[in-house]
């Protein structure tokens, strides 16, 4: 019987001893630490948070900002200088309350908290692309996760290397409408974190709501600037136009025929009219009479010159022997000499 009331005791007492508080730290936007011990609930008292870096005890900082539950303390927000480095050393919080202490080691190398990303812009650019921006603390440490949809579809993610805080959708339609959001961690090349930050608000361009309220508001107004001026153009202008006709000299083709060609650069119509006859040759014979008794002198000679084709008739007179002999050459009295004409 005394053994069962030891056991009892025992056991109810071990249910009823208090629990220590369980300390959770995390490095916030690599500017301050952030402990939290409400993960059972809100403590019953109020606790004093102390924190340091195993390296730099001789630094150890009480809490100056409380997080309170009920006029309770649940969480302390420690800041630090060089958080960034002093990340990598071993951390120590220490929780007390009257005699009760509680003491505890924490790694925060994988413990970074990012803000999201803020500054989010996009930005149609001259190659035709739509480029989104954003603004990131210790940019040559993070990596960035996009995820963009068009037109209100499924979301599509995709991966930003370090160091880089801007993306690229290659030739954009004007006709849809794009949405993008941006998170954050500490890279690998930083030690990288386990927790992304929460998504940026979103950037909107396209059809539906561009965030270039400028151009979209002014567009139609140029549009229609545009038409009344070529409107007044046209009705400066249309009045004193002319429609001018200027003959155009017909150069005649010359034909390809030789003798056409001949003709034409030879002759006149005129001429080659009048040119154009057809005769038949006549024959001329010339007899010269020489009596025996004026064969002495020349003085009595005749000549005559006929033909002996019934349709020609030309007789020639020749009175001078010399005339005869000038025009027609030395003529023997046996010599015939026949002309064609």
């Amino acid at each position: 019987m005394p053994t069962r009331l030891l056991l009892l005791l025992f056991l109810s007492g071990h249910v009823f001893s208090k629990e220590p508080p369980d300390v959770d730290c995390w490095v916030i936007h690599l500017k301050h630490i952030n402990c939290s011990w409400n993960k059972q609930g809100t403590p019953n008292v109020n606790y004093t948070f102390n924190s340091w870096f195993v390296m730099f005890q001789s630094d150890k900082k009480n809490c100056t900002t409380y997080v309170s539950e009920n006029n309770t303390n649940t969480g302390c927000i420690q800041p630090y200088d060089q958080l960034l480095d002093r990340r990598f050393r071993t951390f120590q919080t220490r929780l007390s309350h009257g005699n009760e202490t509680f003491v505890k080691t924490h790694q925060l190398k994988q413990k970074v908290l990012l803000y999201a990303p803020i500054n989010l812009t996009v930005k149609n650019g001259s190659d035709y692309n739509l480029w989104f921006y954003w603004n990131q603390t210790a940019s040559h440490c993070v990596a960035s996760e996009v995820r963009f949809r068009v037109n209100d579809k499924s979301w599509e993610t995709s991966l930003v290397s370090i160091g880089t805080q801007n993306y690229c959708i290659n030739l954009p339609s004007s006709s849809s409408r794009y949405e993008l959001q941006v998170k954050s961690r500490v890279g690998k090349d930083c030690g990288e974190s386990l927790n992304w930050s929460s998504w940026s608000e979103p950037a909107v361009w396209g059809s539906n709501n561009s965030t270039d309220t400028n151009v979209s508001a002014w567009t139609p107004l140029l549009y229609v600037v545009a038409a009344v001026i070529l409107i007044l153009f046209v009705m400066m202008f249309l009045p004193n136009e002319r429609l001018r006709i200027i003959p155009i000299p017909v150069v005649p083709k010359p034909s390809l025929l030789l003798y056409d060609i001949e003709d034409w650069l030879q002759f006149s119509k005129g001429m080659k009219g009048n040119l154009n006859y057809n005769e038949q040759a006549c024959p001329v014979r010339e007899y010269c009479h020489v009596s025996e008794s004026d064969s002495s002198s020349s003085d009595g000679s005749t000549c005559s010159v006929t033909t002996d084709q019934t349709d020609c008739s030309v007789s020639i007179a020749v009175n001078n022997a010399d005339d005869l002999s000038t025009s027609a050459g030395p003529l023997s009295s046996q010599e015939e000499e026949q002309v064609f004409v």
